[in-house]
């Protein structure tokens, strides 16, 4: 049974401030691994494949617009933040899953 949680599950902690007002740094997200996302999602995905020379590892934005080959726009709530439109699209191999909860 701990198996599958862990690999449905995740807990992730934001660092940084590109998701305020909405998240704040230190919050802890439950993430829904594998979960397809939807306009207006938080989603959670691996940095490296979008942002090649950052030192994250993973970035959580939210959901804009889902493409049809499942690619995904992404917008920080703090208008400051490193998006999409600095970026481009999230390819799907790059999305971990959707936060469902903040704990």
């Amino acid at each position: 049974m701990t198996g599958w949680l862990r690999r449905r599950w995740r807990l992730m902690v934001v660092r940084g401030h590109s998701m305020a007002p909405t998240l704040r740094d230190g919050d802890r997200l439950v993430v829904r691994v594998g979960r397809p996302p939807a306009a207006g999602d938080l989603l959670v995905f691996r940095t490296r494949d979008v942002v090649p020379d950052s030192d994250l590892t993973w970035m959580v934005k939210r959901v804009h617009r889902v493409e049809p080959d499942g690619a995904v726009t992404v917008r920080g709530d703090n208008p400051h933040s490193q998006d999409s439109r600095h970026f481009g699209a999230v390819p799907r191999e790059a999305i971990l899953g959707v936060a469902r909860g903040r704990r």
